[in-house]
C-alpha cells in the first residue's frame, strides 16, 4: 500500500548563537539580528529538527515562508 508523500514547505529557523542572554533572544530575533537557516521540510517540527542537525545549535523558532 502506498502512502502519500507529505508536501514539502519552506521554513526559516531562527538559530540561537552561543553567548546570548536568554532575556535578549526574542528582542534580537524580532529585530532580525539572530542567524537564520532556510530549509524545506514537511512540517515545522521537522524543520526545527533539521535546522538543529544542520547547525548544531538550538532553534528559537521556526516560521513557514509562503511562496
Amino acid at each position: 500500500m502506498q502512502q502519500a508523500t507529505p508536501a514539502m514547505r519552506t521554513y526559516r529557523a531562527t538559530i540561537i548563537p552561543p553567548h546570548i542572554e536568554a532575556a535578549e533572544l526574542e528582542q534580537l530575533a524580532d529585530a532580525g539580528l539572530l542567524p537564520t537557516h532556510n530549509l524545506s521540510a514537511p512540517t515545522a517540527s521537522a524543520a526545527s529538527n533539521l535546522a538543529h542537525l544542520a547547525t548544531g545549535r538550538p532553534v528559537l523558532r521556526v516560521e513557514r515562508l509562503e511562496a
